[in-house]
C-alpha cells in the first residue's frame, strides 16, 4: 500500500493553544492553502499596499486553478522563484520555497521526485523549528518510504532520528502517524508502530473526530501487546470521540470484554 494514504500530510494546520509560543509559526500557518481555499481571497484583500504578499497570493491563485494544469504551475514558478531569491528568510520568501517544491513533486505532468527530495530536504534542514520547514519534513518522508533506495528499515531509523527534531505538535503526530502505519502495513515490527502510533495518539489533536481510525488502530496493537488498560482508553476515547459512529455497539461490547479480562 502506498504510504502516502496513510500520513498527514498537507491538511496539517497548527492551533495555538497546542504550543507554548505559537505565535513564531502563526504567520506561516496562514500562507498555507488547498485548492479552492476562500482564503486565498481573503490574503489577496489584506495583501493591499504589500507588493510582495500580493505576488504570492496570485501565485498561490494561480497554482490551484481549476482544472490543475502544469503551465499554470509553471507560471506559478516564476512567481515564487522571485519571492525567494529577493528573500529567502522572511514567511514569503519560506512558503514561496515550500511552493516551489510542491510543484517538483504533485503539479508537473511527470513530477521530478529527485528535485521535490532535494527541495524539501533543503528547507527543513534549513529552517528548522518553522512551520514550513517542518511539513517539508513531512513530504520528504513520505517520498523516502515510498522511492528510497535503502532497504525500508534502514530508511525508517534513519528518518526516525531526523523526525526527533520536530517541535510542533501537528507535525510531530504527522511524523509519528507515518512511520508507525509504515512498520505496521509492512510487517515490520508491531512493537515500533505501537511506540509510534501511540506517540501519535497521545498529542492532542484539534479535531479528536478526525484521529477515531487512529484510536482504533492503537486499541489493536495494545490489545495484541498486552497493553490492555491502553487498550481500554483508546475504545473510552473513541466512544467519546464518535457518538454516531456505526461500530459503537461492537466497541462497547469489546471493550466490556477487556476490562473484564483485567479484572480477572
Amino acid at each position: 500500500r502506498d504510504i502516502a494514504t496513510l500520513a498527514l500530510t498537507a491538511g496539517v494546520f497548527l492551533c495555538g493553544s497546542q504550543v507554548e509560543a505559537a505565535e513564531e509559526w502563526a504567520v506561516e500557518a496562514l500562507l498555507l492553502y488547498s485548492s479552492g481555499s476562500p482564503e486565498i481571497n481573503d490574503l489577496r484583500a489584506r495583501s493591499t499596499g504589500n507588493e510582495r504578499l500580493r505576488t504570492y497570493a496570485k501565485a498561490l491563485e494561480v497554482m490551484f486553478r481549476q482544472p490543475l494544469m502544469e503551465e499554470n504551475a509553471l507560471l506559478a514558478k516564476t512567481r515564487f522563484d522571485t519571492l525567494f531569491d529577493i528573500n529567502p528568510n522572511d514567511d514569503v520568501g519560506l512558503a514561496s520555497a515550500y511552493y516551489l517544491a510542491q510543484i517538483f513533486h504533485r503539479h508537473l505532468d511527470r513530477p521530478d521526485i529527485d528535485s521535490a527530495r532535494a527541495a524539501y530536504r533543503y528547507i527543513f534542514e534549513n529552517y528548522p523549528r518553522r512551520f514550513f520547514g517542518e511539513l517539508a519534513f513531512l513530504k520528504y518522508l513520505l517520498i523516502e518510504l515510498n522511492d528510497g533506495d535503502d532497504p525500508l528499515g534502514e530508511r525508517l531509523r534513519r528518518l526516525e532520528t531526523m523526525g526527533d527534531q520536530l517541535v510542533i505538535p501537528d507535525m510531530q503526530r504527522g511524523f509519528h502517524r507515518s512511520i508507525g502505519e509504515a512498520y505496521r502495513t509492512f510487517g515490520l515490527s508491531d512493537e515500533k508502530a505501537f511506540e509510534h502510533l501511540k506517540a501519535a495518539y497521545d498529542i492532542e489533536a484539534t479535531v479528536p473526530e478526525a484521529q477515531v481510525d487512529l484510536m482504533l488502530t492503537v486499541a489493536d496493537l495494545a490489545e495484541s501487546l498486552g497493553k490492555v488498560d491502553v487498550a481500554i482508553g483508546a475504545l473510552q476515547k473513541f466512544l467519546k470521540a464518535a457518538p454516531r459512529d456505526e461500530r459503537r455497539a461492537s466497541i462497547g461490547l469489546r471493550m466490556a470484554e477487556l476490562k473484564r479480562q483485567m479484572a480477572n
